[in-house]
This record gives structure tokens, C-alpha cells and sequence, in this order.
């Protein structure tokens, strides 16, 4: 289930129209505009893409508008707004959003920019910061008010410039879920394509796992570098994986903090500028973003990540971003690997064409988001090219060979062989308890089993074991027998760890009679 969004601006406000959907692995675009054709995305049974009537959807069309759109927003620079307000100034500002229920007063960008670099330097306290984003919270944000704040968070602290590597830069960002191993495999192809990918990521919390955390279970792969470090790699092998350099967005830090313990994390608009805020602040030229939802993610409305996906696109269009939105269902693991150094195995098994049919869908999710970022860099002319480009590469070994590069520069080594990756010492089975389908597989029930193995995080304070995690052994639509191995799970606590954890996962499977 997947769909790509594409917005414009309209009538002097950002802006999306409508735009559908369908089941199974069918995708329609529409793009909002008397000049641009819609298409229709179908992914086949061979995990091959095939895009229809997407005459009109190109790099020439749609982002040459975009970047017309883009001249008119100037890209991310020092506040002006550098007054202190008085107390008076700072009352009038938490009032107006408090008032403003139907969205007809909204606050002006100089305005928004003024509070949130006052709350920066110390002259706004936690109490009302903590105010206005109850009001935020209650009566939400105009499209133009969360592109404000978002630019107004990457104004707080360093702004990457990447005038001087040279090529097109584009990156990626997912809400996160579980297996979600896409941005591995993602990066490194699209950089063998002549990209440039400057991929800042974050660590796992909870059940949803994190990339830094994937790739540190490469042995000697480093993830903390320096700006000038992270340009060099990127101009010697065209992608770089790292933590955040530098301080990039800090003022997220301390509001994030307080909408923790305010009820107010999951506002739209605010869970837009803290997402967006990092991504932009990183100051690629295009984005591509992988909105979750389903049971195992942040969102697991479809409704509301269809909302935060708007969201999100209209702030990276009011910073003068050409921005796209995949919404993707995350009910069950992508693949078959859940947990830090099996996703890495999965993924290289992908690369090298080893993987089998378990990994078709995030074969899928690769190419369709690939395509894209293509696309946008200027290297196709449409989707379907994009895509078939992206399919040559990943067969023809060069985003494997483009992802050892980069494991090089960043000074990690694979092991040789593999199979010679140390291993945990407590393991156990999962078997199918009577015969039939699998019908689905709960994601977050498998992810919360992987933390409770070590794979994941409780709290940001955590270590992972690389070593632990669980393999998905039949998918959805796998006729199993009663006692077949659905799935194994691998740990350093304790054997009674791993059969509770085992329990957990045997609980994430429905199994019933084929239909039909």
C-alpha cells in the first residue's frame, strides 16, 4: 500500500489537492495542476514497477515548476529577527494562537520566528513555551504558521552548506517502523546513480529501530563525524551515513522535551517542524519522505499520517525544497530481519542478488523510493524511468558496490565470511501452531519482542546488542504446517528471555484458512 503525494503552491497559500488511493500495491499520483497528468503506480508479482499515463509527471515537469515556485523563498539564513520581547509582546503572542480556533488569526513568520529565537537565547520560559504548544496542540496551524516554525527551528542552530561538493543532493527521511531497512540499501543506489546523498539519521527508540544503529553493527563503522569529514566522504563516494553533525536545530531539542511531558507529541504541526527542521537543516536540494502507519508506527492512523505527509511536504516546499511523500503501511516487519546486524545481513543479501522472496517487499519500497529521488535529482525524466534505472543499478551489483565504498570511507569492514559475524548465545523457535495461512503478522508485536531481546531501546540511555533480533521466517500469505518454524528469535540476556520474546512473536502471527 503505497502512495506518493505531490503538492504546489496555490492561490498564495501551500496547499494540497485531492488525490486517491487503493489497495493492494496499487499507488495513484495527483498532482494538482490543469498542466500535469495523473498516474497510476502498479508493483507486479515479480517485484518489478510499472508506471501508466505519467506523460507529464517529469523532472521537467513537475520540479522545473518547483524550483520556478522555490526562487520566490529564500533558502535558510539567519534570522533577522533578533528583538527581545517584552513581556507584554510575548502575552499578546501566547493569546492569538489561543484564540485563534478556526485558523483566522495566524501568527506571521516574523512573529513565529521572534518567539522561537527568544526561547533559544533564554528570554521565554518552559511555562510558556509549554503554553503555546497546548494552543498549537488544540487549535493546529495554518500550512504557512508549521513552515514558519519548522524554518525558524533550523535558524537556531548550524545550517549545512554543500555549495562545495559537487553534484545534486537529495536524501530521504522515514517516520520509522519495524525492519525498516529501506534507507540502506536506498542511499547507496541512488548515489550510483550520480547522486549525492547526505544522509543524517537517528538511532532506534522503542519498537522502531534506528539506521546509526544498523550500520554501527558493522564492525569499526563510524557514524560521529565533523562537517568537514562528512563532505569529504561525500565527495569521494557520493553518499555518507552519519549521526547529525554539528548543532543543527538545537531549540527541538528543548521543546521536544517539553512536549513529552505536556500530551503534545503528537500535534501534527509539531511533529512536523521537529522532523523537518533536522531534514532541511542538513540542506539537500530535494527530499523524499516515508510516511508509516499501520500497527507498527508512530502513526498508526492512516488518516493522520495522510495529514502529517501534507504537513511535512508544505514545510519543505516553504523552505524551498522540492518535497515528496510516500505513505506506506507498516502492520507487519519489512523483510524478514528485525534487529541491527540480521537487517544489515538482509540488505547486503538484496545488494549482492541473494535475497529471496521474504525480502520482496522491501525490494519494492527500494526501487519505487529510488525512482523517485532519481527523478527529483534530475537523472530520469520520469517515475518509470527512474525506477527502471534504480533496478539496473541494484541488479547489476553498483549499489553494492557503491555501499562498500562508503563502508570504507567511514572505516567500517565487513567480515569475511559472514556467517563469521559473531552470533548470540540464546535462541529460540517459534512454531506455527496448527496449519492453514499466515494472515498477518503484528508488527509491533515483533518490534516490542526485539527491544525485549536487546535489539532496541526502552529509553535514549540504552545499549543494543547487535547480535540479537528476530528472522521472520514466513510472510503473509505463506501456507505454514502445524510445527513449522515461523520465526526465530536471538539473544545475550537469558534463554528464558529469548522463550518470553519467542511467546511475544508466536502471538504476532495469525494463521487461519486460505480463502477461496
Amino acid at each position: 500500500f503505497t502512495m506518493l503525494c505531490s503538492f504546489v503552491k496555490h492561490s498564495n497559500r501551500l496547499c494540497v489537492r485531492s488525490f486517491c488511493y487503493s489497495r493492494l500495491s496499487r499507488a495513484r499520483v495527483i498532482v494538482p495542476s490543469s498542466s500535469f497528468s495523473s498516474c497510476n503506480v502498479f508493483y507486479n508479482s515479480d517485484a518489478s514497477l510499472t508506471v501508466e499515463g505519467s506523460r507529464n509527471l517529469s523532472s521537467r515537469g513537475i520540479f522545473r515548476r518547483f524550483r520556478r515556485f522555490n526562487s520566490s523563498i529564500s533558502n535558510p539564513t539567519t534570522s533577522s529577527s533578533n528583538r527581545i520581547m517584552s513581556g507584554s509582546d510575548i502575552s499578546s503572542f501566547l493569546e492569538q494562537k489561543r484564540l485563534d480556533i478556526n485558523g483566522l488569526n495566524p501568527h506571521n513568520d516574523e512573529s513565529i520566528k521572534e518567539f522561537i529565537n527568544n526561547y533559544s537565547k533564554g528570554y521565554i520560559e518552559d511555562y510558556q513555551m509549554s503554553a503555546w504548544l497546548m494552543s498549537v496542540c488544540i487549535n493546529g496551524c495554518t500550512p504557512e504558521e508549521t513552515a514558519a516554525i519548522t524554518q525558524a527551528m533550523v535558524e537556531s542552530g548550524d545550517v549545512a552548506d554543500l555549495t562545495d561538493v559537487q553534484g545534486t543532493s537529495v536524501d530521504k527521511h522515514s517516520t520509522g517502523g519495524v525492519g525498516d531497512k529501506v534507507s540502506i540499501v536506498l542511499a547507496p543506489l541512488v548515489a550510483a546513480a550520480g547522486l549525492v546523498v547526505p544522509m543524517m539519521s537517528g538511532r532506534g527508540l522503542g519498537h522502531t529501530g534506528g539506521t546509526l544503529d544498523k550500520l554501527e553493527a558493522v564492525p569499526g563503522f563510524r557514524v560521529d563525524l565533523n562537517m568537514e569529514e562528512f563532505k569529504d566522504i561525500l565527495r569521494s563516494t557520493g553518499v555518507a551515513m552519519v549521526s547529525p553533525a554539528g548543532d543543527m536545530a538545537p531549540v527541538d531539542k528543548r521543546i521536544y522535551a517539553l512536549r513529552d511531558v505536556t500530551s503534545t507529541v503528537r500535534s501534527i504541526p509539531l511533529q512536523t517542524s521537529s522532523i523537518m527542521c533536522k531534514k532541511l537543516a542538513e540542506n539537500p536540494e530535494s527530499l523524499v519522505l516515508d510516511v508509516k502507519f499501520g500497527r507498527g508506527a508512530f502513526n498508526q492512523d492512516k488518516d493522520e499520517s495522510i495529514e502529517l505527509a501534507k504537513s511535512m511536504v508544505a514545510a519543505g516546499l516553504g523552505s524551498g525544497k522540492p518535497t515528496t511523500a510516500f505513505i506506506t503501511r507498516m502492520d507487519e516487519p519489512i523483510g524478514y530481519a528485525v534487529g541491527n546486524w540480521f537487517e544489515i545481513e538482509e540488505c547486503i543479501a538484496l545488494m549482492s542478488g541473494e535475497a529471496d522472496g521474504r525480502s520482496d517487499d522491501l525490494r519494492r519500497l527500494v526501487l519505487a523510493q529510488a525512482g523517485q529521488m532519481i527523478m527529483q535529482g534530475g537523472k530520469a525524466e520520469t517515475l518509470r524511468e527512474g525506477v527502471e534505472l534504480a533496478r539496473g543499478l541494484l541488479d547489476g551489483g553498483a549499489a553494492m558496490e557503491k555501499f562498500s565504498s562508503m563502508l570504507s570511507a567511514q572505516g567500517g569492514s565487513l567480515p569475511s565470511p559472514l556467517s563469521s559475524y559473531p552470533s548470540a548465545p540464546h535462541s529460540s523457535a517459534v512454531t506455527a501452531p496448527s496449519s492453514g495461512v499466515v494472515l498477518g503478522i503484528d508488527a509491533l508485536a515483533v518490534g516490542l519482542a526485539a527491544v525485549d531481546l536487546g535489539a532496541g531501546r526502552r529509553k535514549v540511555t540504552d545499549d543494543v546488542d547487535y547480535t540479537a533480533g528476530v528472522k521472520v521466517l514466513k510472510k503473509t500469505g505463506d501456507k505454514v504446517a502445524r510445527g513449522d518454524v515461523l520465526a526465530t528469535v536471538h539473544t545475550s540476556i537469558s534463554a528464558s528471555a529469548a522463550s518470553a520474546a519467542a511467546a511475544r512473536v508466536g502471538s504476532a502471527f495469525e494463521i487461519g484458512e486460505e480463502e477461496g
